[in-house]
């Protein structure tokens, strides 16, 4: 059942000290029904505003296994003195009793009544990130829930006589899902997903492997690396597309790119273009790309136009990326 409470506002209400939480973007839906676990009904919410109330807690209510409190910042939580947005947060509560290295995983929802279309409207994280809970992170929410005007505003219907409804959903994540993963496409514009390489003094190059600058493409930083006289073949140009500094990424981060590389012809005829549809980057392989480009032989001949002024172009372009992600 709901826990409700009812929180009648007066003059005198107390101030309290502004806590910091973590921000997040936000999908916004609507549905009937009212939240599972608790709804807190403010009345003479007006008063709020006019005495600068900074924050209001909840009662502590009990929520998949564990106990949690609504704060909510009715004039916004006092960042950049932004007094524009209402800001609301949940927090676990009583956690003193928890073993070292605890860890809370949650669906957060949270709620605001719509007095006339008679339904909710929720609140959730844009990317369906589930909220982890630690000992140095004890709550989230939202800095900026909703803007006061569009709160106070008749038509919208959050405000009924004065009074207004908020309500939170805290879900438990089951052990076996924690590690459920989401995969976001992207199809990069045009004018953004190619990068250019130009490597001057070509034949005077005498390192086995070379690399570009890092680069960015889309939401990854990308290198290309370059074997000279090939990669183990020695008859072949050898090139490949890799992610820059993989080695920091977070453990488990996996990365798909559809993208082409070309070989840039500075004649009048056609470049060599290579092309891969199934690019999938991650910790066990992190650069992917062609070890038999182009012969040398093809390369070296100077009437094909490839080496103009002992300068050779390469180009890659990244059509589309996807990155694979934890839920959390």
């Amino acid at each position: 059942m709901t826990m409700v409470n009812v929180f009648y506002v007066y003059k005198s209400m107390y101030m309290f000290l502004f806590k910091s939480c973590f921000a997040a973007d936000m999908f916004i839906s609507k549905r009937k029904h009212d939240p599972a676990h608790y709804m807190l009904k403010i009345e003479s919410f007006s008063f709020l505003s006019e005495d600068h109330t900074s924050k209001i807690e909840s009662d502590i209510f009990e929520a998949s296994g564990h106990k949690w409190r609504l704060d909510l910042y009715p004039n916004g939580n006092g960042e950049d003195d932004d007094c524009s947005h209402i800001s609301l947060y949940v927090g676990i509560c009583n956690t003193d009793s928890c073993l070292q290295g605890w860890d809370v995983c949650v669906d957060v929802t949270f709620f605001v009544y719509d007095h006339i279309q008679h339904n909710f409207v929720t609140f959730q994280d844009v990317n369906g990130h589930r909220t982890r809970f630690h000992g140095k992170k004890t709550t989230w929410g939202f800095d900026k829930l909703i803007s006061l005007e569009s709160f106070t505003e008749s038509k919208n219907g959050y405000l009924f006589n004065d009074s207004c409804v908020f309500g939170v959903e805290v879900t438990a994540v089951p052990e076996f899902t924690k590690m459920d993963r989401w995969l976001s496409m992207t199809k990069l514009p045009t004018t953004m997903n190619t990068y250019t390489w130009t490597i001057n003094k070509f034949s005077a190059v005498t390192e086995e492997r070379v690399y570009s600058e890092a680069f960015k493409l889309g939401k990854m930083k990308w290198k290309l690396s370059l074997y000279p006289k090939g990669n183990k073949s020695y008859t072949h140009l050898s090139i490949y597309l890799g992610v820059h500094d993989a080695a920091l990424l977070p453990d488990g981060w996996k990365v798909y790119a559809k993208y082409k590389i070309r070989v840039k012809c500075q004649g009048t005829g056609s470049d060599i273009q290579r092309e891969t549809t199934n690019g999938w980057f991650d910790n066990a392989t992190d650069s992917w790309g062609f070890s038999s480009f182009m012969p040398l032989s093809q390369l070296m001949d100077f009437e094909n136009g490839f080496l103009l002024d002992d300068t050779l172009i390469v180009e890659v372009e990244v059509s589309v990326m996807g990155m694979l992600r934890n839920f959390i």
